[in-house]
């Protein structure tokens, strides 16, 4: 793995983090939801609360915290706490659309309806209900910085700018893009995209509680 420079550090992180960011899970499944109705800065948003909680973790894992992370029963406990955490939000858009209440707002209504500081909030969230997200951390990056040889400043912050960038572009570009279709949306399609959300939800906590269980 290259770590020949800070460019390289970045280089590598940017490129190995693309396939873990792309895939489905409950940040991009919030950022579904939630644009038709805010606007493309859902995904901005949401991406800082995660991005804020990957700094913290990777300077906990410059300590040494990578270590208790990677513990089968720490693990464990993750995975079904996670799951209930999805269970709750995937349940709270089910009940969303039973009440009729999955729908857009007036064309003319400006956007975004609510605060930013809530969209962070849900950006940390879906960070940690994900057990993926924390397996992902407490294996990957500490092995590769372990080869740097030796937790520099500059080192770790150039592998956590590269990954980051990658959420950020890719959480952006997703809002933006369900956004730029807000016009071909109609409540009962986004009452349907709701549901579809919430019944994912619901089927990753499934998914996580029985890895808390059986693994």
């Amino acid at each position: 793995m290259p770590h020949s420079s800070l460019w390289a550090i970045f280089s590598f992180a940017f490129a190995v983090s693309i396939g873990a960011v792309v895939s489905p899970g409950p940040v991009s499944a919030a950022i579904l939801s939630e644009t038709p109705r805010k606007g493309w800065k859902v995904g901005p948003l949401i991406a800082t609360g995660h991005i804020f909680l990957e700094l913290i973790l990777i300077l906990l894992i410059s300590l040494g915290l990578s270590t208790g992370l990677a513990k089968g029963s720490v693990q464990n406990t993750i995975s079904i706490g996670g799951a209930l955490l999805l269970f709750y939000m995937g349940g709270s858009y089910l009940v969303m659309v039973l009440r009729g209440k999955a729908k857009l707002p007036p064309p003319d209504q400006t956007q975004p309806s609510s605060r930013g500081s809530g969209l962070i909030l849900l950006g940390i969230l879906t960070t940690i209900s994900n057990p993926f997200w924390y397996a992902w951390w407490a294996t990957i990056v500490p092995g590769y910085l372990g080869e740097i040889g030796k937790f520099s400043f500059l080192s770790v912050g150039a592998f956590y700018i590269g990954h980051v960038s990658v959420d950020l572009l890719w959480d952006t570009f997703l809002s933006m893009v369900i956004s730029s279709g807000k016009k071909w949306l109609s409540d009962r399609t986004y009452g349907i995209l709701i549901l579809l959300t919430g019944g994912f939800m619901i089927y990753l906590g499934v998914v996580f509680l029985l890895n808390g269980f059986v693994s």
